[in-house]
């Protein structure tokens, strides 16, 4: 008698929630995926708020993964404006990044999946940004050195507490930071984004190959 093994190939469903940067640093992304980002929604309002943007409990299922993208806008704008009215840098970023994934596991209990936490893009040059005629804070508050550094606090927070809650973190952007920490303008969108996003989606199918074994 003879005996067919079947091999089944799991289809994992990819969501992924964020800001602008969760839908053009996974454009183009060849696998199995649902991109429900919302521009210029921030890790603030995720983690104020107890609610992740266009999430939806019921329609993940087992070994799916989950992505959160989020960050950028409070590092370029939100922390120096909190810094502005007296509050201390280090309570405001841990404040934060604490609150964000709070929210990520309140909405995420009991589910059988993978959490992936995207680290914060670098910042991107005041003077390279072709909005030049802006001549309030917004979009940029702080100056870029000041950014750099509240990008790292905020993505090394991240790490921590995503080693502490057992997730997934995934920061890709070396390769796209100067020596001085800001984007590196030619790999950009020559705004705030990434242009070329072939490196972090090859590091990224390097992850998923890890994980999904």
């Amino acid at each position: 008698m003879c005996h067919f093994i079947i091999f089944i190939n799991i289809i994992r469903m990819i969501y992924i929630y964020g800001d602008s940067h969760a839908r053009l640093s996974f454009r183009n992304l060849s696998l199995p995926h649902m991109n429900l980002n919302h521009d210029s929604i921030t890790m603030f309002r995720i983690g104020r708020d107890d609610i992740i943007i266009n999430f939806n409990k019921d329609i993940i299922k087992k070994d799916d993964i989950i992505i959160l993208s989020y960050g950028e806008v409070d590092c370029r704008c939100h922390i120096q404006r909190q810094i502005n009215l007296g509050r201390n840098e280090d309570d405001i970023i841990n404040e934060l990044v604490n609150n964000y994934l709070k929210t990520i596991k309140n909405n995420t209990m009991n589910l059988d999946v993978k959490i992936i936490i995207v680290g914060v893009i670098p910042p991107t040059k005041v003077s390279e940004h072709p909005i030049l005629s802006i001549t309030h804070d917004f979009p940029f508050i702080g100056s870029d050195e000041d950014r750099v550094r509240y990008t790292n606090k905020v993505n090394k927070v991240l790490e921590d507490m995503s080693n502490r809650y057992n997730y997934i973190y995934f920061n890709p952007y070396s390769y796209y930071t100067r020596e001085d920490g800001t984007l590196k303008h030619e790999l950009s969108d020559t705004y705030l984004h990434l242009g070329d996003n072939s490196f972090f989606l090859e590091r990224f199918m390097d992850l998923y190959t890890k994980i999904s074994v």
